[in-house]
């Protein structure tokens, strides 16, 4: 092949990559998750024992994952709780980061560039592929939990779900409330995920500007 002659991208290749990519990413993400969720478990169950009535705000989360509590043996419901929901998190969002993909490797190879040249590449984040994936899951989390106290019938006494008024405005603990929150969440999510995008694709360029010359 022609240094001049365009590179094709290799479907099955890159179709097992993501595929792999989506494995390692879910289960990374459900190891932090899970692990996350048990440590502060315990913290806060230890510090409680010092400090009796306090330190015990997870036990809201109870409402959410049947059979959390703050306990020892609740620590690890909440270590499967957080590895299933990480875990189902992460495969979510890198399936949808990956559409992305084929585009960023088609631009990359669109110049004189060749396969030897990959070695050395830099994938740049896809701001609004990164920001619908996170927005989507953050936005559909708020939509669950908050309909959801209002299917358990506490939606009146989810005092501390209602403060989130206080940075959403508009949302309530109540089905309406939850879609205008949701639309909030999505849209904070996902300016922010463009922002990061452009700071970091920024950094990569300069870097290669320097490597370059």
């Amino acid at each position: 092949m022609s240094e001049d002659a365009p590179v094709q991208i290799d479907e099955v290749l890159l179709h097992a990559t993501v595929k792999w990519n989506t494995r390692m990413f879910a289960g990374i993400c459900g190891l932090i998750g899970a692990f996350t969720l048990l440590c502060a478990t315990y913290l806060s169950f230890y510090m409680g024992l010092s400090f009796p009535g306090e330190y015990q705000y997870l036990n809201l989360l109870g409402v959410f994952l049947p059979g959390y509590n703050v306990s020892p043996g609740g620590a690890w419901v909440g270590f499967l709780w957080g590895g299933l929901i990480g875990g189902v998190s992460g495969a979510v969002i890198y399936r949808i980061y990956a559409r992305s993909i084929r585009q960023q490797v088609a631009e990359y190879f669109a110049g004189s560039r060749s396969k030897d040249d990959l070695e050395n590449a830099v994938l740049n984040l896809h701001g609004p592929s990164l920001g619908l994936a996170l927005g989507s899951i953050a936005a559909l989390g708020l939509l669950i939990t908050t309909n959801w106290l209002v299917v358990r019938g506490t939606a009146d006494e989810s005092v501390h779900a209602a403060l989130l008024s206080e940075y959403l405005p508009g949302y309530a603990v109540s089905t309406s409330g939850s879609i205008l929150g949701a639309v909030y969440v999505f849209v904070i999510t996902y300016l922010f995920c463009v922002l990061l995008s452009a700071i970091y694709n920024g950094i990569v360029a300069l870097r290669q500007k320097g490597t370059a010359s």
